[in-house]
């Protein structure tokens, strides 16, 4: 592979400093994606040797794209049935212990901290814009997503546990 001239190793240093976008670059002076990063952090020395001298990468904006409506719809989904897991095993670990303290601590923690990543969640749902519609069918998935009713519903289970280790 032959080293390109310090002319195109300065061009692509002088459109990467203008802003020009990278598959840009690459385009106009025909070097792969590599040998243009190759020359973003090394610059031409005065005998031809390159040193290296990298240029303050720039941010993608690929961080933009993660405020789009529909990916936050999508992640705060996801968050909620992530929840919903979580709640599910700590039910399941529950309902098979023999009342193990340290567990029922830790449990008890869990849910405090799902209980705050829940009521977030609600508000960036609200944020995210409207829910779907809540019809007979999806009725069980509504009462889910009421964080009022999974507070009442996880008082009086912790409560049944707590009888359950006093007698």
């Amino acid at each position: 592979m032959s080293e390109p001239s310090p002319g195109v190793a300065a061009t692509v240093r002088a459109l990467y400093q203008d802003g020009v976008p990278i598959h840009e670059i690459v385009a106009r002076t025909g070097l792969s994606t590599g040998r243009t990063y190759y020359w973003i952090d090394h610059a031409p020395g005065p005998d031809g040797i390159a040193i290296k001298a990298p240029l303050p990468r720039r941010r993608t904006s690929r961080r933009a794209s993660l405020l789009l409506p529909a990916r936050r719809r999508a992640l705060v989904e996801r968050l909620w049935r992530a929840a919903e897991m979580q709640v599910d095993e700590i039910e399941a670990r529950l309902a098979r212990t023999d009342g193990l303290a340290a567990d029922a601590e830790r449990d008890a923690r869990t849910l405090a901290v799902l209980a705050r990543v829940l009521r977030e969640l609600k508000a960036l749902e609200a944020a995210s814009g409207p829910r779907r519609p809540v019809d007979a069918e999806n009725r069980e998935d509504a009462i889910a997503f009421d964080l009022d009713t999974f507070r009442r519903e996880l008082a009086r289970r912790l409560e049944a546990l707590r009888e359950g280790e006093n007698t």
